[in-house]
């Protein structure tokens, strides 16, 4: 009996440590099977490599023009309205003319006057030389009478008009128009008379002389109304105030009727087929940099693509005040998408490397001082310790360690181990 039972015993002894190695192999390969990483690779291939600097300024037109007249005036008709294209002479707006206009007849009307003074003392500087002839006698006699008819018609008209005037019949402008006649007949009659006096009397060198000073004098005050009338036709020219440039209406301060001088511009001209970027930089990258360099400009309330860009102009001083470099960069804009008063980022590449092994950053771990990547051989992955270029933060240079067409593991890698399994996916 004691015998039975001590076999029984020693079966389920048997039975219990074969079920316990079967739980303890299945356990193992549960472990082992949790072990499997999934990871994403991506191939280690040669590139260009970069730092960037990021600044910031605001879009400015090529050109902005401030259009002004020359003259002051009440506007008459405005052609153009804001965002309107305009081309170099186009007329913008006109000013009233009419007392301009005014001023040109009065002028002419002088100048005619001067220009028989001028004849007049021509003929009595001959008379007063003793040019006794009967032929200049006839004509100084002839000039006399009609310079005396005209005279009196002239007197006659003025008076006649003035009382209209003062009854209120005629106007202030007719009025002075027909003055002005009466006083050039005035001065016509008495250089008329002093020519035939002074053929008549046989003047002596001293009328001469007298004569001579008259006929400069005569001259000099054709001469200067002369330069009037050319000054006034510049400013009836003036009335029609153009564009100096092709461009766009960025402004438009006048409506007809009113008083404008050029005190205010009345009309503001932008030209906006290319834009400028204004940015300072430091002195980090100043010696950096330079003209006609290409840049990237994100303009980010405009388009999500990068515009390209040129460097125009560095200047070699700091500003006084930020101790920073002005910069201008120039962008094509013929579709003008980008407007003036928008914000700009420029982005400098600085410290290039060319044909350079080059991987994501956030595939390279750091370990103390020491940086490693994982890289896939067979199903498994292997820790390689690196050294490092060239780091923008995006990407990174890697100097030794890597070859191209390595494969290494750029999501996951915080989860694995070296010679961990890893499945890769997609």
């Amino acid at each position: 009996m004691k015998l039975k039972n001590l076999v029984l015993i020693i079966i389920i002894l048997g039975l219990s440590v074969v079920g316990c190695s079967q739980v303890n192999e299945e356990s193992t390969n549960q472990v082992e099977e949790e072990k499997v990483t999934y990871v994403k690779v991506e191939s280690v291939s040669k590139g260009e490599i970069s730092n960037t600097l990021i600044y910031g300024g605001k879009i400015n037109p090529k050109q902005q023009i401030s259009v002004t007249p020359k003259i002051v005036g009440k506007v008459k008709e405005v052609n153009f309205d804001v965002g309107d294209s305009v081309k170099e002479g186009d007329i913008l707006f006109t000013l009233d003319e009419r007392d301009i206009q005014n001023t040109i007849n009065n002028l002419e009307a002088q100048l005619k006057s001067a220009e028989a003074s001028v004849n007049m003392s021509k003929l009595n500087l001959e008379s007063a030389k003793g040019s006794q002839q009967e032929q200049q006698k006839n004509q100084l006699e002839a000039s006399l009478k009609m310079a005396e008819i005209q005279l009196n018609d002239a007197k006659k008209a003025y008076e006649d008009t003035k009382v209209l005037y003062d009854i209120g019949s005629a106007s202030k402008q007719q009025l002075d128009q027909l003055e002005t006649a009466y006083k050039t007949a005035m001065i016509n009659y008495e250089s008329a008379k002093e020519a035939y006096d002074l053929f008549i009397n046989n003047l002596s060198e001293e009328n001469v002389e007298l004569a001579q000073n008259q006929l400069s004098q005569a001259l000099a005050t054709k001469e200067a109304l002369e330069i009037q009338l050319a000054n006034a036709y510049d400013s009836l020219n003036d009335t029609s105030v153009k564009s100096p440039i092709d461009g766009i209406v960025s402004s438009r301060m006048i409506d007809p009727g009113e008083m404008v001088s050029a005190a205010i511009a009345p009309f503001t001209i932008v030209q906006m087929d290319t834009v400028f970027v204004d940015v300072n930089v430091s002195e980090q990258i100043i010696n950096k940099i330079k003209t006609g360099q290409d840049v990237d400009i994100y303009v980010k309330s405009a388009f999500d693509e990068p515009f390209k860009g040129i460097i125009k102009t560095i200047s070699p001083v700091a500003n006084e005040n930020t101790l920073t470099y002005p910069v201008k960069i120039e962008i094509d804009n013929k579709d003008s998408i980008l407007k003036p008063g928008m914000f700009a980022e420029v982005e400098f590449s600085i410290d290039t490397v060319d044909n350079t092994i080059i991987v994501p950053r956030e595939a390279v771990l750091t370990e103390g001082d020491i940086d490693y990547v994982y890289v896939i051989d067979g199903d498994k992955a292997k820790k390689v310790e690196v050294e490092l270029g060239l780091d923008n933060g995006e990407k990174v240079e890697v100097v030794t360690g890597l070859k191209e067409g390595d494969q290494i593991v750029v999501r996951g890698q915080n989860y694995l181990e070296d010679g961990g399994k890893v499945e890769i996916v997609e």
